[in-house]
């Protein structure tokens, strides 16, 4: 899966962001800065299944795996999305 370009340095690329707001992002995402992700109020998912954040919606939740596991994103990021393209 392609990745927005910044590089964090915590976050390998493909792990999977998610917000108090519920929405998921990517590394690098050009609204936020790395040191905002930090548990308990984000949670992530370091190495997702293969096509969810594709499948990502309010139907096909994504929860994290790390950080504060109780997260849930139930939208992606439009600029993370737009970077994907």
């Amino acid at each position: 899966m392609p990745q927005p370009t910044q590089e964090w340095q915590r976050f390998r690329s493909g792990t999977i962001l998610i917000s108090p707001t519920r929405y998921a992002h990517l590394p690098g995402c050009t609204h936020l800065t790395e040191e905002l992700v930090m548990a308990p109020r984000w949670g992530w998912i370091t190495e997702p299944p293969h096509g969810l954040w594709d499948r990502l919606n309010s139907s096909h939740p994504a929860t994290a795996t790390e950080g504060n596991t109780k997260r849930q994103a139930t939208r992606r990021c439009e600029e993370c999305q737009s970077a994907l393209s």
